[in-house]
């Protein structure tokens, strides 16, 4: 596999889902090597999309610097930049978070399409996974264990929300991102939301960029659900985005029991923690 960026660059604006704000976000072609990086065009401050940048992983994925500078909402921009095989590309935002949209990658993925793709000539570099990485959090956790293609398995488990939902699982080299997994959106339970909002959490969602759900697990939105089970598949592009923050392409199979944004960071963590636990192919 070579490194790919973009033809030409693209814009989107929208809702901050946290803050309630209004961003722009544009995405720009880059160089072999350039990696993810970020823009925050405001303070006119850089970060590269890398999972030793995440402090905090509550509800989202949040970049942060020592100073405390923040981008957060990152991983469904990240998601489709690294489905779609975008491996250098810098984000320029207006602001701490990026654009929700309807709560899935699919306008990101669309607006990748629409910019195009161009291969470059370095090789990408893969991250290969030797041995069985398993991190816990109650009783929620996760396992990298080694596998030629990367796949994902993801089982949640909402049943105390009344909600049911089957797994759902993904292979990344299968190039089917845009249909089987893109258009699945965040999603929330209504007796959740004051709680959140007195985080200043969600202060921006809406049934327009998320399902939500009552107490008895079904769905508010009059268009219903896009895949029966949206939620867990949603839980998967949230880990594509996420483990993109290895910054390599990766040969290891995922598989999640209620996986979260906190735990993702705390797989990679465990997983670079050790070199016996992985080879990087050039």
């Amino acid at each position: 596999m070579r490194q790919a960026t973009l033809r030409k660059m693209f814009s989107l604006s929208g809702i901050g889902v946290h803050s309630g704000k209004t961003f722009s976000v544009t995405v720009f072609p880059a160089d072999e090597d350039f990696g993810i990086q970020f823009h925050r065009t405001d303070i006119d401050w850089y970060i590269s999309a890398n999972w030793l940048n995440v402090q905090n992983a509550t509800m989202c994925t949040q970049l942060t610097n020592n100073s405390g500078e923040t981008i957060k909402t990152i991983e469904h921009l990240a998601a489709s930049l690294y489905a779609m095989k975008i491996s250098n590309a810098l984000i320029e935002t207006t602001g701490e978070e990026i654009p929700i949209l309807d709560g899935s990658s699919m306008p990101y993925v669309k607006a990748i399409q629409d910019a195009g793709i161009t291969e470059q000539l370095r090789p990408r570099r893969v991250l290969k996974i030797l041995k069985n990485i398993t991190v816990t959090e109650s009783t929620k956790h996760e396992t990298f264990s080694p596998f030629d293609d990367f796949t994902i398995d993801v089982e949640c488990d909402f049943t105390a929300k009344g909600l049911t939902t089957s797994p759902a699982h993904f292979n990344m080299n299968s190039g089917n991102f845009m249909s089987e997994i893109a258009s699945a959106r965040t999603f929330g339970f209504v007796e959740e939301m004051e709680s959140l909002q007195k985080n200043n959490l969600a202060l921006g969602a809406s049934l327009e960029n998320a399902v939500g759900y009552n107490n008895q697990g079904q769905p508010l939105n009059k268009e219903g659900l896009r895949f029966q089970n949206e939620s867990a598949v949603h839980k998967l592009l949230d880990i594509i985005g996420d483990l993109s923050l290895s910054e390599y392409w990766i040969a290891g199979k995922l598989s999640a029991f209620c996986p979260s944004h906190n735990l993702n960071n705390m797989l990679l963590r465990e997983l670079f923690s050790n070199t016996d636990n992985y080879e990087i192919i050039e």
